[in-house]
């Protein structure tokens, strides 16, 4: 699998306009501090929400399987354009919620479709690259996926995850073929592991 073309988009890169629409539209919204592991739905009493992470960062769940699709740092808005998922509060943060109807509503107000539009077109590709990563033909192109993704989340962060646990919850691998695969990667130096950790990604082959 070649690296280069899967880093030019990764599902943790932020959109470059969230933080325009949560600053825009947090003074019409609730905003309440939530304690870590808790679950926040999209949809509560068939109005569909939208979610303004302001603090803390949150992780993203498939409703289906409950597979962890991404971790999402603040400053992000969720809602706008997803279905069939929910946010788990990874730390303690502080979320601001609106209806999505009223979201609407402000950014109409605000002048602000173009800047929602350009969001719209970013969380789209992310939607295809996530379809595209959980499709890869071969357990090993779809750990090559996560490795990357890994390695754009923030090293403070990085340090403390474990690359297998990382990779099997956020697709259906099972342990054992994610950590053979690892073992082969760190044993050919194409990447670095120190106590389960990632340190680095030298050069992941094309074939395994």
């Amino acid at each position: 699998m070649d690296e280069k073309v899967l880093t030019p988009l990764t599902l943790n890169t932020p959109s470059p306009w969230s933080k325009t629409l949560v600053e825009a539209l947090q003074p019409f919204a609730t905003t309440q501090s939530y304690r870590k592991g808790i679950r926040l739905d999209f949809v509560e009493t068939d109005e569909p929400l939208c979610r303004l992470i302001i603090n803390g960062s949150v992780e993203v769940h498939r409703t289906a399987d409950h597979l962890l699709m991404v971790r999402v740092p603040a400053t992000r808005i969720l809602g706008l354009g997803i279905s069939g998922c929910y946010i788990v509060t990874a730390e303690p943060c502080k979320i601001a919620t609106l209806t999505l109807e009223e979201a609407h509503q402000h950014i109409q107000e605000l002048g602000l479709w173009e800047v929602l539009a350009k969001h719209m077109v970013v969380v789209s590709s992310k939607l295809f690259f996530y379809s595209r990563q959980l499709s890869a033909p071969t357990a090993y192109e779809v750990i090559c996926c996560q490795l990357i993704e890994l390695m754009h989340e923030p090293e403070s962060l990085r340090k403390t995850l474990s690359v297998e646990r990382f990779i099997r919850d956020r697709t259906h691998l099972s342990r054992s073929s994610i950590m053979k695969i690892l073992a082969d990667l760190k044993l050919g130096g194409y990447i670095s592991i120190e106590n389960g950790r990632l340190m680095a990604i030298h050069h992941l082959p094309q074939k395994y």
